[in-house]
């Protein structure tokens, strides 16, 4: 049995009985026959301090809990008062012999098994022993020998009675906290089954998004490079010219490509996401802007084209910078229905500003907020990959940067990106 704090209620209940068993002692030999008054003045002492016992433990319950450093002293105290009482009292036609087998039930809810038949051999032996000593010879009852045998083999029946129900209450009580604490362990397993099926499905959906970005990134190099290729070898033959300006557009593709290829391999090394940091190294951004466009098939005069004198060289993650500024010049040569793309760049303290206009069909105010979501396409067949945009706020979140995009006057819609300089 358990308690905890203050929580005493039922070992007072007990006490209680105690108290009361003390009271009821006094009260027969009160009004009990002039031969259980002979010792008048012990028998009072006695009750006395069984009166102050019973207002101790009455005052401190916990001495009544089962297995505690108390048990054997309460069982002790019990046992001698209640033989004094017994020798002062009549022996074994004494009215206090039934409290014997109460004082033994006690034992049994305060010891063992074991603990409870060796104390109902005691009591039983120091029984007999006080009623052989104290009992009045009284020719028309039995002889106190047999009367105090009887009752000690009843002391034992009762030992064993009590104590084998305490015991099996307790194992009884062991295997409900057993069984408990077993379903609490199943709750947890399943719990952490589901934890695990969960996060294998999250890391399952990761990789599944990690395969559309890269085949999205990878798409739109390898498609201006098979135009490229198809421009070079076909009949009859570009001018020089042309050639140059195509060879170096393949140049800076395999470059792109380069790039990707080295980002990708730090994910595979460092277990990053798919937007890692990336290289930072000083670049020109003009340089990259066009890139970025050749990239798209974006040339002038479509391609209008505005950057600052003091961003001719910063300091950024370059590859991860073309990789954002690709899909959004993108997105915006997609959408623009033909009409002139507008990207200008400035400088902000320790911020790069660019934005990219277009003159497409636009976008709701309200659903402004929609065009970053992943596989989400708002706004007619804006985003119908549904990666674009969402790949440029992956980006935009792994350089420390920022994008945002708002309706453009007279249709349209534009994107502003800060680039945070190293």
């Amino acid at each position: 049995m358990d308690f905890d704090g203050e929580d005493y209620g039922l070992a007072r209940t007990v006490v209680a009985v105690r108290v009361a068993v003390v009271i009821s002692i006094g009260v027969l030999l009160a009004i009990g026959p002039q031969w259980v008054r002979q010792h008048t003045a012990a028998t009072v002492a006695v009750l006395a301090g069984a009166m102050v016992y019973a207002a101790v433990v009455m005052a401190y319950p916990q001495l009544e809990v089962r297995r505690t450093r108390y048990s054997w002293l309460v069982t002790a105290f019990d046992s001698a008062f209640t033989l004094a009482l017994i020798a002062l009292s009549g022996g074994v036609y004494s009215p206090v012999v039934a409290v014997l087998a109460l004082a033994v039930i006690a034992s049994a809810a305060r010891l063992s098994f074991g603990e409870t038949l060796l104390v109902a051999l005691l009591l039983g032996a120091a029984y007999i022993l006080v009623a052989l000593i104290s009992s009045p010879e009284r020719p028309v009852s039995p002889a106190p020998a047999l009367q105090a045998g009887w009752w000690a083999v009843y002391l034992l029946f009762v030992a064993i009675i009590t104590a084998g129900l305490s015991a099996l209450a307790e194992r009884e009580h062991r295997s409900r906290v057993r069984a408990l604490v077993e379903a609490e362990a199943e709750h947890a397993a399943a719990e952490e089954e589901r934890d695990l099926r969960a996060r294998l499905l999250r890391s399952y959906q990761s990789q599944q998004d990690g395969l559309q970005v890269l085949v999205h990134e990878f798409r739109t190099p390898i498609t201006s490079l098979e135009a490229l290729t198809e421009a070079l070898t076909a009949k009859p033959p570009m001018s020089q010219a042309d050639r140059d300006t195509s060879l170096q557009l393949v140049a800076r593709h395999v470059h792109h490509l380069s790039d990707m290829l080295d980002a990708l391999s730090d994910v595979a090394l460092s277990r990053r996401p798919t937007f890692s940091a990336g290289r930072v190294r000083r670049v020109d951004v003009a340089d990259l802007i066009v890139a970025a466009a050749d990239a798209v098939g974006l040339a002038a005069p479509r391609l209008r084209l505005s950057v600052g004198g003091d961003v001719g060289a910063v300091t950024v993650n370059a590859q991860g910078l073309r990789r954002l500024l690709t899909n959004l010049l993108e997105n915006a040569s997609r959408h623009g229905r033909r009409e002139p793309v507008d990207v200008t760049c400035s400088r902000d303290g320790d911020e790069v500003v660019f934005t990219v206009a277009d003159r497409g069909p636009g976008i709701p105010a309200e659903n402004l907020g929609e065009l970053t979501a992943k596989y989400v396409s708002v706004g007619g067949q804006r985003g119908t990959a549904g990666l674009g945009l969402w790949i440029v706020q992956q980006i935009a979140e792994a350089m420390g940067g920022r994008v945002d995009f708002a309706a453009r006057d007279g249709g349209g819609l534009i994107a502003t990106f800060r680039a945070p300089i190293a």
